[in-house]
């Protein structure tokens, strides 16, 4: 068989091999014929100021085991002198004669002729992609070898190949194992997408089409899945003012602001769902830009909580808040504004603090109730504990006077100090038809004394 024929099924077996073995066993097809006893194909590994120090011992061929994968590192600077010969060429390096060679030194070929080896060929594995040896191929000879000029040219051509094919071998495992990446990475990002409590929003630049949205999402706004029917998300949704059914312009929305402006936005929302028994959803959403290594944004991104359940327990927690303060501001009131019974048909209320407009009514409205619940005849109003008396006490005790009068309930004011009277009289507050005493006790025996008697 001619040389081209022999490098054309080497270069056929390297096309086809699947691995470093198969690799190696393709270039045996040349290599064997020349004559060594031990091929041998190591991977380099670690370098150290551009220099191989460490290898791995991947293939190897022996004549009496055949061919075979190993595995083992092998420490290059044990030979350094002889690593240096091959791992910056990219031609062959030939030793033709250990015992002769003046590059080999005392150590490297004591060694060396102590395995039984004679002649060595290097054929260094040099790859333009990584700019650096990626390997060699050792041939071992068990006596001293010349090699014609022809050989020489083949192994050569022989090294550039099996380099060229290797460095494509490791490209397209980085690449594969790239890929795997990828995948591994666009899954755990789905697995985190998916189980986020929130909905999750992409949208592209430019035509606002959606990207992605995780189910949470999808299923907040009433749909199944992502539809591609051709519509964005503020064609697909009516949304409006929270609280009113006033539509939100588009262009307000988070989401499309993000997308024109570049910047984040955020705001919260009403959205109508396709789903018609959930109606309404309240959506809290943020919007920020997603950009490439460039800075320039391709997509946005909007995160989305529907609130609707929190602020409707807001809002019950808020009603239960004014219900408890209505009640305890009644309760107060009334403790302030006490209506003793002190009969069958006669009520007192002590008066104690300053009168105002509100507490007036108070005063009007528990007196009120108190006389027609008890069918009062006589009701006494003490203002002993009134510090002072303006225009905003004389029309509370006029007011109360005639409301009470028209329940047929006679008023009975009681407690009036000199220094109140005077102010009243200044005033001049009309009194007729209201019975005024100076103490609760005499209020008290006038109302005994008209209450009828009992038999």
């Amino acid at each position: 068989m001619s040389t081209a024929n022999i490098l054309a099924t080497v270069f056929t077996g390297l096309a086809e091999a699947r691995n470093e073995v198969e690799m190696l066993g393709a270039a045996l097809v040349y290599l064997r014929p020349l004559g060594p006893f031990a091929v041998n194909l190591h991977l380099t590994t670690v370098f150290e100021d551009g220099v191989p120090v460490l290898a791995r011992h991947v293939a190897q061929w022996f004549e009496a085991a055949g061919l075979a994968a190993t595995d083992g590192e092998i420490d290059l600077r044990s030979h350094l002198s002889i690593s240096q010969l091959w791992y910056d060429q990219a031609a062959p390096v030939f030793l033709e004669d250990i015992a002769a060679d003046p590059r080999c030194d005392a150590v490297y070929r004591e060694f060396i002729i102590s395995h039984g080896i004679r002649a060595q060929v290097f054929l260094p594995l040099h790859s333009e992609a990584a700019g650096r040896v990626i390997g060699v191929v050792v041939a071992h000879f068990g006596a001293p070898r010349t090699f014609t000029s022809e050989e020489r040219y083949v192994l050569k051509t022989l090294s550039f190949g099996l380099a060229s094919f290797l460095a494509g071998r490791r490209l397209l495992a980085e690449r594969e194992e790239s890929l795997r990446q990828v995948e591994r990475q666009r899954r755990m990002l789905t697995a985190v997408l998916e189980n986020l409590p929130v909905g999750v929003y992409l949208a592209e630049a430019g035509t606002h089409k959606p990207l992605l949205a995780n189910q949470i999402g999808v299923e907040t706004m009433g749909k199944q899945r992502v539809e591609a029917d051709g519509r964005v998300y503020y064609e697909a949704y009516t949304m409006y003012q929270t609280g009113t059914l006033d539509p939100v312009p588009f262009s307000e929305l988070p989401l499309y602001r993000t997308l024109a402006t570049g910047d984040p936005h955020s705001g919260v929302i009403d959205v109508r769902s396709l789903d018609e028994s959930v109606g309404i959803v309240t959506l809290e959403l943020s919007a920020a830009p997603v950009r490439d290594e460039s800075g320039e944004m391709f997509a946005a991104v909007v995160v989305y909580l529907d609130v609707t359940g929190r602020n409707r327990a807001e809002a019950e927690r808020a009603a239960i808040r004014e219900e408890l303060i209505r009640t305890q501001a009644q309760a107060l009131a009334e403790r302030s504004t006490p209506l003793i019974p002190l009969g069958d048909d006669v009520v007192a209320m002590p008066i104690v603090g300053t009168l105002d407009g509100s507490r007036a009514d108070q005063i009007i409205e528990v007196l009120l109730e108190g006389c027609a619940a008890r069918k009062a005849r006589h009701a006494i109003l003490d203002i002993t504990g009134v510090p002072h008396a303006d225009t905003a006490v004389a029309g509370a005790l006029l007011r109360a006077a005639a409301a009470v009068r028209l329940l047929g309930v006679e008023p009975i004011l009681t407690g009036i100090r000199p220094d109140v009277a005077r102010t009243l009289v200044g005033l001049d507050v009309d009194l007729r038809g209201v019975v005024t005493l100076p103490t609760l006790q005499e209020g008290i025996a006038h109302a005994a004394r008209k209450a009828p008697r009992r038999r």
